[in-house]
């Protein structure tokens, strides 16, 4: 294993990360799957502008990047701590990453939860596209 040194991170490749996966949200909740998430978890357009009120679009859109970026940055550490240098190898450790901790983790959310299967569906292969892309991006970029 090697050592964990946040100036060897490329900064350029987690920022870019971080801007695909947020994109890649917005055009999955809104375009792709939007309606049916709403759908499915009884959320209405009058809860939805409720919902603003309470978090500006900039707090949460704001909010939303900084996680990714924070992600992707935690990411590119254990990336450089593993030594994973090439896209193919980044991708299979995002999948790693998802069949582990993040599936693990929505799925014992979902058993405990009151949600229909099909969110648990839209929110966990999203979260398995933007994990397995971060990981090809930073693997990949050098």
């Amino acid at each position: 294993m090697n050592s964990i040194d946040i100036a060897g991170v490329n900064w350029i490749a987690a920022i870019v990360a971080a801007g695909a996966t947020f994109f890649l949200g917005g055009l999955w909740y809104t375009a792709l799957f939007g309606k049916r998430w709403r759908e499915l978890q009884g959320i209405t357009d009058a809860q939805v502008a409720e919902l603003q009120k309470r978090r500006p679009p900039p707090l949460f859109f704001g909010g939303m990047l900084a996680s990714y970026l924070v992600l992707s940055l935690a990411i590119a550490l254990l990336f450089q701590a593993a030594g994973v240098t090439s896209a193919a190898r980044g991708a299979l450790a995002g999948l790693l990453l998802w069949i582990g901790p993040a599936a693990a983790i929505r799925m014992t959310d979902h058993l405990s939860g009151d949600r229909p299967i099909g969110v648990l569906a839209i929110d966990s292969s999203f979260q398995l596209i933007y994990l397995v892309g971060i990981g090809a991006i930073l693997g990949g970029w050098q």
